[in-house]
């Protein structure tokens, strides 16, 4: 089996290089030298669409397949896959298209972003973060037997810092009970709706509230100005590997209004930390509610806030979901089961051809 994969996740490119001998990557430029491992094996060549319609991306691409004749194409991202789309056009041999769905949101055929991307009949088989990914596809039209849910990897890496050092850090008592999250502060990531939870939380002692990541988000920005938190609110920007601070937090929240599933959460589950998370997209599909963590219903600060006082009030409930959760990650997670599940994907598809 020839695979092409265009932009995909260094940690699955790891797994999937151990089983796979004729592999060629394509990648961002500056992620050339983390695929060093494969010199002797494959081929690593620096590419990076300007936009979805890059004619000198398509160019380059063409010659690549051209050359290179893989059996399957997976692009990673929206970009990687128009171009493999517009590229593919003039072959005689095409190899099959795969995509890789990591967006629970609507599709329209009068998008025509859509239409080169994820809707064009030129994909073969689409591959999606979670089931929510793939039901918005079907609902556009998408035939069911075309979209297979494969969650994203992580694969676990030792906290780099103690709890009691970060706390030190951000400034934060080491006994603190903290709450909080790792995003790039969105409305869609649902922000406000945690600081309105915090809010009704003043009187728990000795919370604090950390928030990590760039807001962009003016309703937040409004609501951090605010006199509500006792001088508990800690707002630190955005920081470099963040997902690896995930250890200082001991309940984190995802609040998010839509999520396919979050690489934050996969993040702070691998750490250890207890997660509560709305019903929004897949995160539900990774925390059962009750036994890795909370679910709670998207856009109510009052049931997040509930979830918080419960957790607060034990300890004990906060650790066992914290195990478990980082159990789960590690078992349904990991890249060397992303990649399985992919190259039986691979294999199913190539055979339904021969």
């Amino acid at each position: 089996m020839k695979l092409l994969l265009i932009n995909p996740m260094p940690d699955f490119v790891d797994a999937v290089s151990k089983r796979v001998e004729d592999l060629t990557i394509l990648t961002h430029p500056t992620l050339v030298s983390r695929h060093e491992s494969l010199a002797s094996r494959g081929q690593v060549i620096p590419f990076w669409p300007k936009s979805k319609v890059d004619p000198i991306a398509i160019r380059s691409l063409f010659r690549v397949l051209r050359d290179n004749k893989p059996d399957i194409l997976h692009a990673f991202s929206p970009r990687s896959l128009a171009t493999s789309v517009f590229a593919t056009m003039g072959l005689r041999q095409s190899p099959k298209i795969v995509s890789y769905r990591r967006i629970a949101h609507a599709l329209s055929w009068f998008d025509p972003g859509n239409y080169i991307t994820f809707l064009h009949p030129r994909i073969d088989l689409h591959c999606c973060e979670s089931d929510a990914c793939a039901e918005y596809l079907v609902e556009a039209g998408v035939p069911r037997d075309k979209c297979k849910t494969i969650y994203n990897c992580i694969r676990y890496q030792p906290p780099p810092f103690s709890k009691q050092q970060l706390c030190e850090r951000f400034n934060i008592p080491s006994d603190a009970f903290v709450v909080g999250t790792t995003a790039c502060i969105r409305p869609i990531k649902g922000i406000d709706i945690l600081l309105e939870a915090a809010a009704h939380c003043v009187d728990l002692p000795n919370v604090y509230w950390l928030l990590i990541g760039p807001v962009e988000d003016a309703r937040v920005a409004k609501l951090i100005r605010k006199p509500l938190f006792g001088n508990r609110l800690r707002m630190v920007g955005l920081i470099d590997n963040a997902g690896a601070l995930a250890n200082v937090f001991d309940i984190f929240v995802m609040p998010s209004r839509e999520e396919a599933l979050c690489q934050a959460l996969l993040e702070a589950m691998s750490q250890g930390a207890c997660p509560v998370v709305s019903d929004a997209g897949g995160m539900k599909e990774l925390v059962r509610s009750g036994i890795d963590g909370i679910v709670v219903p998207r856009e109510n600060s009052v049931s997040l806030a509930d979830a918080i006082r419960l957790l607060y009030a034990d300890r004990s409930l906060v650790n066992r979901y914290a195990c478990s959760a980082q159990k789960r990650v590690e078992a349904i997670c990991s890249p060397e089961n992303m990649a399985n599940r992919v190259l039986q994907m691979y294999s199913s598809l190539i055979a339904t051809e021969s």
